[in-house]
Parts: C-alpha cells; sequence; structure tokens
C-alpha cells in the first residue's frame, strides 16, 4: 500500500493561475480607464467647439443687431421721414400683390361651413411683414362662425385667427335674419409644391 505524504509547511496554491486572474482583472480596468478618458476628453473638446461656435454666432448676432439699429436710426430721421412712410407704402403693395385672390377664395372655398359665405376681404401688411386679413362672414346661426374657427386654427394657410366683431342682423319682413363676424388672421398662401410635400409625407 502507498501513500502520498505533503511534507510541506504550507498549503499549496496554484499562484501561476492567481497571477493571470490579476493581470486579466488589471489590464481590464486599465483599459476601462483609457476608454472612460477619452470620452472625457472627447466630450470636453466637443464643449469647447460649440462654445466658441456659440460665442461667434452671439458676436454675428450683435453685429447684425448694431446695424439694424443703426439704419433704424438714419431711418428715423425726420429728413428721411417721407422716405420711410414711401418704403412702408410700397412694401405693403408688392406684398399686396405677391398673392394671389384666386387661390386665396379656394383656400376659403375648402374650409367655409355651408350656409356661409364671404361679405368682403381686406389684406394688410403689418410692420412685421406679415400678410394679416380682415373677412367677413355671414353666417345663419353663431355655430358657423365657431365652425369655420376650428377649421381656420386646423388649416396651414390661416395663422391665429380670432373672431374680433360679432352681430346678429335681424330680417326685413319675410327674410330671416343672419349672423354677421369679423374674423382676422395672418395668411400664408400654401404653394403647389408644398401641397405636394404634405401629400407625399402623409402617404
Amino acid at each position: 500500500m502507498r501513500l502520498n505524504i505533503n511534507l510541506a509547511s504550507q498549503k499549496f496554491e496554484d499562484t501561476h493561475a492567481f497571477y493571470v486572474r490579476w493581470g486579466a482583472s488589471a489590464g481590464l480596468v486599465v483599459l476601462l480607464t483609457i476608454i472612460l478618458a477619452w470620452l472625457a476628453w472627447s466630450s470636453h473638446t466637443r464643449s469647447v467647439q460649440s462654445g466658441k461656435r456659440i460665442a461667434e454666432l452671439q458676436r454675428k448676432i450683435a453685429e447684425l443687431d448694431q446695424k439694424k439699429r443703426e439704419a433704424e436710426a438714419i431711418l428715423n430721421r425726420p429728413e428721411n421721414h417721407d422716405v420711410r412712410e414711401e418704403s412702408r407704402y410700397w412694401n405693403g403693395r408688392i406684398a399686396q400683390r405677391s398673392f394671389s385672390w384666386t387661390q386665396l377664395f379656394s383656400d376659403l372655398e375648402r374650409i367655409m361651413p355651408s350656409r356661409t359665405y364671404v361679405a368682403s376681404v381686406q389684406p394688410e401688411t403689418t410692420l412685421d411683414k406679415r400678410l394679416r386679413l380682415k373677412i367677413v362672414i355671414n353666417g345663419e346661426s353663431h355655430e358657423d362662425a365657431n365652425n369655420l374657427l376650428k377649421r381656420m386654427k386646423a388649416s396651414p394657410t390661416f395663422l391665429a385667427p380670432t373672431i374680433s366683431t360679432e352681430a346678429f342682423h335681424p330680417g326685413q319682413k319675410n327674410s330671416p335674419g343672419f349672423w354677421q363676424f369679423d374674423i382676422e388672421a395672418d395668411y400664408r398662401a400654401v404653394t403647389s409644391i408644398q401641397k405636394n410635400a404634405g401629400t407625399k409625407e402623409g402617404t
């Protein structure tokens, strides 16, 4: 019978496997540290570049604002009053001629409720170059105006519509009365290209 006796003073340990595991763990920690350091440096670099870009854009905006104020100051001088008013007049005329009456009434026809009709339309150009419409609508009931307002709000053509005044006009003898509403809205004509693009996006 054969007996195996360990005469060593300490228990046997596989040091090679221990150092392999320790080295792999240390290497993984070093690799993760390098990756995190690179990500932090990259993020810092992008942040610095974005800050410089924002500062440059703010500088350009400040320069444009300064030029705008200088131009307005020159235009607001008393000796330039006639030139300013003439400029506003012709800008308004150009803006009014730039839209199609046919397209406007076509846009209105698409959203008009039944039993309502347009009594008059007055386009105006605001100081910030927007085209403002003042539309007088006649209808049989007060609900007609509410329905029209909802349809205008859902349309990309008529922006920020509001009812400025409303009044009921009683009829004469056998003719029924009618409601009249004054509606104001910004008008933005939708071109055929925009309509086709919207149709394609919808499909």
